[in-house]
């Protein structure tokens, strides 16, 4: 059986770019482990009482740790993007009938 779960729209032609990968359990675990440490940095408790120390001299800490919280954010995404996007969501149909 096919790994494909739709048939192909044109004879001879593959309906994904890319052949699909299983992701290993460890690759799985990783993931999981990466997302549960960003979520737990965002229980940022610890710097609400005060604003300082300043960062260059102007940006309050807990604005600091949210805006490198965003940008790790951002770097989580790209990562999960690229190792666990479903691709056959990536699939187009052929338009013509």
């Amino acid at each position: 059986m096919s790994d494909n779960p739709r048939p192909n729209s044109e004879p001879g032609k593959s309906a994904t770019a890319r052949p699909r990968k299983r992701m290993s359990s460890q690759m799985v675990v990783a993931l999981f482990v990466l997302i549960a440490a960003v979520y737990a940095a965002h229980q940022d408790f610890w710097n609400w009482s005060k604003p300082e120390p300043m960062v260059f001299g102007f940006l309050p800490i807990g604005l600091a740790y949210h805006a490198g919280y965003s940008i790790v954010c951002s770097v989580l995404m790209f990562i999960l993007v690229q190792t666990a996007w479903p691709r056959h969501l990536e699939e187009t149909e052929s338009s013509s009938k």
